[in-house]
């Protein structure tokens, strides 16, 4: 069985900033970087932990641009004050404003 994603990676490294609030804390900025980036989402780098699900806004400072995001998943990058982080963008379509590849098909086990 084969599966697609709903558009092609890029693979591009932008400085941006993850902000997102804890309970009962204020907000809070974070540095990050990406490595993928997608029409729906990227993946980035960033030396904060945040737990899938949570609701993030990430800030384009480049171009003056911010958008809502939620974290589908993190791991750690094998250096201890790194992590690796997958969000999808929320109500928002390609967010980069860049032409990207067709979808790649891949198979399902």
């Amino acid at each position: 069985m084969y599966s697609s994603r709903r558009s092609g990676r890029i693979a591009k490294r932008i400085p941006v900033t993850l902000r997102w609030q804890a309970p009962g804390c204020d907000f809070e900025d974070h540095a990050a970087e990406t490595k993928t980036l997608s029409r729906y989402g990227c993946m980035l780098i960033c030396d904060s932990q945040v737990k899938p699900g949570t609701q993030i806004y990430v800030l384009y400072p480049e171009h003056g641009k911010s958008t809502r995001a939620r974290v589908l998943y993190n791991e750690a990058t094998g250096r201890s004050d790194q992590v690796s982080v997958a969000l999808e963008f929320v109500g928002h379509d390609n967010f980069w404003q860049i032409d990207f590849p067709p979808p790649r098909r891949f198979a399902i086990n």
